[in-house]
């Protein structure tokens, strides 16, 4: 009698809670101008759910680690299923989410470029930039999103509604001068979250402060600027609560797709590292808050498939100017303007002598994405950060004859003034000797360069000269479709893919990324090691970094290239397809619509060719055992 009573009352407590909920969001949204989507009951959404820079094996250790117990629970119910895939390059968020999202790539070349047209640098956290590049794929392509909503991406992929999004080309949440109105709205609708960030903003500033003392302890390298706990709140507390809540709210009023991105793990695996008590802390509030995404689907009219899956992973690392004593930018720097013959009269033609005078802040290259998450909160409307905040520091007074792009384990030098991609004979008439010297530097594993039907590809052992594609979608194909030995034309030495764990895949990839005209004139990818005196999680192959970072990705080599993906297990995915980001583009549209849904495809070649004697009457790199893939130099 007592526990009928007692499950009477429970029942009646869920009934309630569970009005008060919908009834909130439902009031929310209204109020903020965002009604219910008409027909939505009985049709199917889906939700994509990533957790920024977590690759497979990282995810792998934090569900071992108990980090992750709600996603662990979907899998051990065998209600997901786990996969691993690859991103390509490059292995950074704009590049993985425009491939995931438009199915292209094509101009998007890391988080940080230089555009030859304008002569300026392109950053991934400047909306102003972002947004001429979505408007340049959404010219040709079709958004993954449209109709939907984005949260705290970079790429909007055609979404409706845009919160937090870089890229966000639509009306925002607030408007102007209605955001303080909007912001106490949601205030007072939402109290116990009110209390709940105050809570979790103070943990996470005495774990901010645990963590720094227990790497002091440990003698264990944290890279950052001094207002990180200011950080962690503004990119890994705050952004957490907006996207969940957001996302529940759309859920709610029937949105039919929503990308929803969380990015604080990223951030302080940058940090620390992606294996560091910090990092995997972060995954625990971003496992509550996917818990309750999925609580929330038991209550909508639309029934939604949940997707959870990462952009690209990402590799231990050790900064290159800790490990050499010196940046790659200051060294390229300090060789070009000593023994380069920039400029030579004869390419003189090609220069273009204007300067562009141009001001700003360069510590906001830093805090691009805060500042942009700040003005969309205070704001809103449409982003309005001009390019002036947003400049290469070495601008500012004097322009040197090279530009260095670093962007994490990738490094891209453009030559400035000229308007298009140089070949390897023209950096070697300007700069007689450097593509040698830049190859044997240590912390460098592959130099890439432009000849003129070719790519050369330089390692300290050995090069490869490959075949160049036509830079069109049909070209982009074949890298994949053709047999390995077609695509190499000569090599000398050793193979400098042997260190990578599927150098056949790299091969491709390396073609895909340098066809691009985007792309430096010199492209340079950090050496990968295995530490020979380290046991555990730390033997895990580790990169040289060419920022400041304890965890990078960008470039290829370990976890920064093999992301995952959370399938319910009534969807198949064969992950033998995918190559790159642009590949998973036709397995998630055909989640989101089933018509769209495309015909299986042929596994790619994961595996170098047998040896032998290509078509060419060049040797073909052979099979390789486990222990030849990596270089262990112990770190």
């Amino acid at each position: 009698m007592i526990s009928s009573r007692i499950a009477s009352a429970w029942h009646r407590v869920r009934r309630w809670s569970a009005w008060f909920l919908q009834g909130r969001y439902l009031l929310l949204a209204r109020l903020l101008g965002m009604h219910p989507e008409p027909g939505a009951a009985g049709k199917r959404g889906t939700v994509f759910i990533e957790i920024d820079g977590l690759g497979h094996d990282h995810l792998r250790s934090a569900l071992r680690l108990g980090y992750m117990p709600f996603l662990r629970d979907l899998l051990d119910r065998d209600l997901y299923r786990r996969y691993r895939w690859r991103c390509g390059l490059v292995a950074d968020t704009p590049a993985a989410q425009s491939g995931l999202l438009y199915g292209t790539t094509d101009g998007i070349v890391g988080f940080y470029w230089f555009d030859r047209a304008t002569q300026k640098r392109i950053v991934g956290a400047n909306p102003v930039d972002m947004r001429r590049e979505e408007r340049r794929l959404a010219a040709t392509h079709r958004g993954l999103l449209t109709g939907g909503s984005s949260y705290a991406s970079i790429i909007s992929g055609g979404a409706r509604w845009n919160v937090l999004t870089i890229a966000g080309t639509s009306a925002h949440w607030y408007r102007p001068g209605q955001a303080l109105l909007r912001t106490l709205t949601i205030l007072l609708l939402n109290p116990g979250k009110v209390l709940r960030f105050l809570f979790d903003a103070a943990w996470e500033i005495v774990q901010e402060i645990e963590d720094t003392v227990w790497s002091l302890l440990k003698r264990h390298r944290r890279f950052g600027i001094d207002a990180f706990p200011f950080i962690r709140l503004l990119l890994n507390i705050l952004p957490r609560e907006i996207v969940a809540t957001g996302t529940r709210l759309d859920m709610l009023r029937g949105v039919p797709v929503i990308y929803s991105c969380f990015i604080g793990y990223d951030i302080l695996g940058h940090r620390s590292g992606p294996t560091a008590r910090t990092a995997l802390r972060s995954l625990r509030g971003i496992d509550s808050a996917i818990g309750k995404i999925f609580e929330a689907r038991q209550r909508c009219e639309r029934e939604y498939d949940i997707v959870v899956l990462s952009d690209h992973g990402m590799t231990p690392a050790r900064p290159f100017a800790q490990a050499f004593g010196e940046s790659l930018e200051d060294w390229v720097n300090r060789w070009w303007n000593t023994k380069s013959r920039y400029p030579s009269p004869q390419k003189a033609r090609w220069i273009a002598r204007r300067r562009l005078p141009r001001q700003g802040a360069g510590w906001l290259n830093t805090w691009g994405r805060i500042g942009a998450m700040i003005l969309e909160l205070g704001s809103a409307g449409a982003i309005k950060l001009g390019e002036r905040f947003f400049v290469d520091p070495g601008e500012l007074q004097s322009r040197p004859h090279v530009l260095v792009v670093p962007c994490g384990s990738l490094a891209q030098i453009w030559v400035r003034g000229f308007e298009r991609r140089l070949y390897r004979a023209e950096i070697e008439q300007l700069a007689p000797g450097f593509l040698a010297a830049l190859a044997a530097q240590e912390g460098i594993a592959l130099v890439i360069i432009r000849e003129e039907a070719a790519l050369a590809v330089v390692g300290r052992e050995g090069s490869l000269r490959l075949r160049l594609p036509s830079n069109d979608d049909e070209g982009l194909r074949s890298v994949w479709q053709q047999p390995l030995d077609d695509l190499i034309l000569s090599q000398e030495g050793t193979n400098p893919l042997l260190r990578y764990e599927e150098p056949a895949v790299v091969l491709r990839q390396l073609v895909s990324f340098a066809r691009m005209e985007a792309c430096g004139d010199i492209i340079c990818l950090a050496d990968i090691w295995r530490p020979a005196e380290r046991r555990g999680r730390d033997s895990e192959v580790h990169t040289y970094a060419f920022e400041q970072q304890a965890g990078c990705h960008a470039a290829v080599g370990g976890d920064q290239s093999y992301p995952f993906l959370l399938l319910p297990s009534h969807l198949t995915f064969d992950p033998e397809t995918v190559g790159e980001a642009v590949h998973i583009h036709r397995v998630l549209a055909g989640i989101v619509d089933p018509s769209r849904r495309q015909e299986p495809v042929a596994p790619i070649a994961t595996t170098p060719a047998p040896a032998g004697v290509g078509h060419n009457g060049t040797a073909v790199p052979p099979s390789l055992s486990p222990a030849e893939r990596f270089r262990d130099d112990g770190g």
